[in-house]
């Protein structure tokens, strides 16, 4: 008799291992799910910062290419890539500013993007292309515009880079609280333009 019960314990709890063991390899919508299934990734909501430079081990920067932005002043300054720049690399995301005619009426040429307080630099690689004159100089400056409470407006001025045809340079300055962002562009031969490549703005 005390051997029968002893074999009927065992059975039971042979029998209650198996249910938990089962309940937790292959219930589909409990916390055992195994490894592997499909989960559901949310998309990016409008409006959220891109991330450039993506790379394992190395946090990078949240933020938005410059020809991501709306234009707020100067856009008729902005012209298409040359054809023989086209397909370039680097070149994907130009923004092509076209040089002033160096008369008194128009010495340089000015593009105005809304930043609204919402990053802290921008870095570009500045590229001027003269067909006609590869030695010809550009240069190129950055002046950012804050409101005050009162009203008016402040305009720093956050430097600028000056490059050649087969000489491009790093234009980096610093965006921290401004509400616009002019880029000017100067040139030494109107027949010219002024490429930027890679323009970033980092998220504050």
């Amino acid at each position: 008799m005390v051997a029968a019960l002893a074999l009927l314990g065992v059975l039971i709890a042979a029998a209650a291992l198996a249910r938990d063991y089962f309940d937790v390899t292959h219930d589909p919508g409990g916390p055992g799910e195994l490894a592997g299934t499909a989960s559901t990734v949310a998309a990016r909501p409008a409006g959220t910062p891109e991330v450039k430079g993506t790379t394992s081990g190395a946090t990078a920067a949240a933020g938005v290419h410059l020809d991501a932005l709306p234009v707020q002043g100067g856009g008729a300054n902005l012209v298409p890539l040359p054809r023989a720049l086209q397909g370039r690399t680097g070149y994907d995301r130009a923004v092509t500013i076209s040089c002033p005619r160096n008369t008194n009426a128009d010495k340089n040429r000015e593009v105005v993007y809304p930043l609204l307080r919402r990053y802290v630099d921008v870095t570009t690689s500045v590229r001027p292309y003269f067909p006609d004159d590869p030695q010809a100089k550009a240069y190129v400056s950055a002046t950012i515009s804050v409101r005050q409470a009162d009203g008016t407006v402040n305009r720093l001025d956050r430097g600028g880079q000056e490059a050649r045809q087969n000489a491009s340079a790093v234009l980096s300055a610093d965006v921290e609280g401004a509400d616009e962002l002019t880029l000017r562009v100067r040139c030494e031969s109107p027949t010219g333009l002024v490429v930027l490549t890679d323009a970033w703005l980092t998220a504050g």
